[in-house]
Parts: structure tokens; C-alpha cells; sequence
């Protein structure tokens, strides 16, 4: 995946973290990355807490539900039920930090907020945690991902391993079998003519190669010690199912804090 984007204009870009380990096997790419305090502090700036809490659209959804208040204990009202708004959880940090990443590092396209769609607060939506594009090189490519938080100190860490785990949902997502459905969702969340014409693209490649030329991505989020152990033998396995035109990017990033820690320093409480 490249980093320079063709749609929407230059993306501001945090700065990038240190590489720790890294390498390829075929159509499968993998890295560790460490998280500096540098680049903690320019996510914790803006981007990670715009996308945890899809911040200008609850912002706007919020004004609009306060103008309706017109009186002291409308008001009141609307503020209680706004103080008891749970904080975000590990695992809706660990997504939304993938997201920003892949967007400022790798070139993805997010042409909508998948949070907008939950319809409980502390839910995981069904499917595919990352559905986008991939924009490089004055082209795109359909994005369909998986996402996994660990504190754990096995290498690799369970959420990499067994039936549920990162490399088996990989493998399933290289199947066509749920293309279309990820394509539907997709398509009818392209607004702007800029989202169209990426789409069109990346269906087009999807039709001429039958299905396999899409780019698959696996993060994990961790606040461990980086170990190659995390990803190097996973992604030898994955690289059996993964060909040409397909291609797949494994990721580990390593952050300086606990994972218990990641909502309080993301901070997304204040909504204006």
C-alpha cells in the first residue's frame, strides 16, 4: 500500500513511528511499528479523537438536539443523558487508531464512519471491521480489513490464532463469497464525486481480475514489547491463501500506554 492519495486532496500526515521488524512473503507484507511520544501526541492532538467519536457529526447532531431544549429542564434533561454517555471502549479505540493510521501511512480512503451505523452504544458490528479504498498511484483498489487489540503477552497473541482469529477472517475476506455485500455497503456510502470515481475504479479492477485484485489489511494494536513473533508466521500462513493480483498488509503497532488507558488518552469528552 502506498502512502500518496489521488482523492480528496493531501491528507495531513502524522509523523511516522519507528520500524522495529518488518519483511514479505509473495502478495503479503508485514510490519511492527513503535508508536513514539512524538506521534502519541500528534494523534492524541485530533485525528484519533475525530475518529473514535466521529467528532463533527456528533457535534452537529448535539446542536441540533440542544435547540430543540427550550427550557431549563429540557436542557437539564439533555445534559444528564449526555454525562452518562459510556466512555469508548479498548477495542473502539484500537479501530479508530487503525483507521487514522492506514489513512495518513498507507493511502485508505474512509468514505464513511462505520460507528454511525452501530445501533447499541457498546456493539461490534457485523462483517468486516475496515471496508474502504485503497488509493495510490492515480488508481484505487477495494479495502476489506481486520482489526484486533491485545494486551496480552502471548507471541502471537490469541486474537491472531484459532477460527476467529485475524488470519482466518483474512482468509475469508479473500474469498468473493461476501464481496458484494462489502461493495453494496460501500457504494451507497460514496458521496462525494470523488468517492464515486475511486469506486468505480477499484470495482472495475475487481471485475476484470474476477475478484482478486483487492488490497486486504490486518492491524494489531498492542501495548506490548515488539516482538516479530506477532506477525511473521501468521503472515507466511496467510501468504499460502494470498496471490497475486491480491495483495495483504499485516501491521503491528506498539503504543507507549496501557490499552486500559487508550480512551482517557484519546479523549473525546468534550464535544463542544
Amino acid at each position: 500500500m502506498g502512502e500518496s492519495s489521488a482523492v480528496g486532496g493531501a491528507v495531513p500526515r502524522v509523523s511516522r513511528g519507528i520500524e522495529v521488524y518488518g519483511g514479505s512473503d509473495g502478495a503479503v507484507s508485514w510490519s511492527g511499528v513503535e508508536l513514539t511520544t512524538n506521534v502519541m501526541r500528534e494523534l492524541a492532538a485530533g485525528p484519533w479523537a475525530e475518529r473514535v467519536g466521529d467528532l463533527e457529526a456528533t457535534r452537529e447532531f448535539l446542536t441540533g438536539l440542544r435547540s430543540l431544549a427550550a427550557t431549563d429542564m429540557e436542557t437539564e434533561f439533555i445534559s444528564t443523558l449526555l454525562e452518562a454517555e459510556p466512555e469508548p471502549l479498548p477495542w473502539q479505540v484500537g479501530e479508530a487508531l487503525a483507521e487514522v493510521l492506514l489513512e495518513h501511512w498507507h493511502g485508505a480512503l474512509w468514505v464513511w464512519d462505520g460507528a454511525r451505523d452501530r445501533r447499541t452504544r457498546k456493539a461490534s458490528l457485523p462483517g468486516a471491521d475496515l471496508v474502504g479504498l485503497c488509493v495510490a498511484d492515480g488508481s484505487a483498489r477495494l479495502l476489506f480489513g481486520e482489526v484486533k487489540s491485545s494486551s496480552q503477552e502471548d507471541c502471537p497473541p490469541s486474537v491472531m490464532v484459532g477460527s476467529k482469529g485475524m488470519i482466518e477472517q483474512l482468509k475469508r475476506l479473500s474469498c468473493k463469497d461476501d464481496h458484494l455485500t462489502l461493495m453494496k455497503w460501500l457504494n451507497f456510502r460514496c458521496r462525494t464525486p470523488e468517492h464515486k470515481a475511486a469506486y468505480r475504479t477499484a470495482v472495475n479492477r475487481w471485475v476484470k481480475s474476477q475478484g482478486k485484485d483487492i488490497q486486504l489489511v490486518g492491524c494489531l494494536v498492542r501495548d506490548t514489547t515488539p516482538q516479530e513473533k506477532d506477525l511473521g508466521d501468521r503472515a507466511a500462513h496467510l501468504a499460502k491463501t494470498v496471490v497475486e493480483p491480491m495483495h495483504a498488509l499485516l501491521t503491528a503497532w506498539y503504543l507507549p500506554v496501557a490499552m486500559t488507558t487508550w480512551p482517557q488518552h484519546v479523549g473525546v469528552r468534550d464535544l463542544g
